[in-house]
């Protein structure tokens, strides 16, 4: 890989109190102070990932977590008859490998690039001399497998639901919390597309266009190609009231 993106990363730690603060809890680096964030990136080991490419398979040994320097990962789970679930998508910051990240276990999914990736693996060795050496990082990580523990519950919420409209619109509202943004305004959700909503809550791209489509005519949501903003997440969130 590249120097210019470790060296970006590697730049968080000189960030403020404040904004270490507002990725705590979801980016595991973004927590960290200089000297913390130094030692991480000296331990692990850097890679890059093509299209497609698998970082990890479902079903085979595990053995630690890639945390994404830059670019975009899915992770997926197979389901029955053959037919892929798409569970999540994870950007620069966050990390995939979880929830056994320590011990003897097979990944429950697999995750794959979306385009050119570029990450930091920290074999199960690493991330045990890491707990040890860096208090502020074993913390960091117990944050962040809380906050995929709670986007897998959310997303089996939103399965539970019994219409394609009400489970969508979830997963919209907590793809919009999980942004990180400020609510008041605008909340875009980046690279997401209408086969990959289909993926997640396990509908056709039809259904998910028409509910789309009539979110979009109330002003709601505004589409594009690949990307999603949500204009008015109060709105969205009285749909799921209603």
């Amino acid at each position: 890989m590249g120097r210019s993106s470790a060296h970006e990363v590697a730049g968080a730690g000189e960030q403020s109190v404040e904004a270490q603060k507002a990725g705590a809890g979801r980016y595991l680096l973004k927590a960290l102070n200089r000297s913390d964030l130094t030692l991480v990136m000296e331990t692990g080991r850097l890679a890059t990932y093509q299209n497609r490419e698998h970082l990890l398979k479902e079903g085979a040994p595990a053995d630690g977590i890639h945390i994404i320097l830059s670019g975009i990962v899915e992770s997926t789970h197979a389901g029955t008859q053959g037919r892929e679930l798409m569970l999540s998508t994870w950007e620069t910051g966050d990390f995939v490998g979880a929830p056994y990240i320590l011990g003897d276990h097979r990944h429950s999914w697999s995750a794959r690039a979306l385009g050119k990736v570029e990450a930091l693996h920290l074999d199960q060795d690493a991330i045990r001399r890491l707990i040890a050496q860096s208090p502020s990082f074993a913390v960091a990580l117990i944050e962040c497998l809380g906050f995929k523990g709670e986007t897998y519950s959310m997303l089996a919420q939103t399965l539970a639901g019994q219409k394609a409209a009400e489970r969508l619109i979830l997963l919209l509202v907590k793809l919009c919390e999980n942004a990180a943004q400020d609510e008041s305004g605008p909340i875009s959700l980046g690279r997401i597309t209408q086969a990959n909503l289909a993926r997640m809550i396990g509908a056709t791209r039809q259904s998910i266009s028409l509910i789309l489509n009539r979110l979009q005519d109330d002003g709601i949501i505004a589409t594009g190609p690949t990307k999603m903003v949500v204009n008015d997440l109060a709105a969205l969130r009285r749909e799921v009231a209603d």
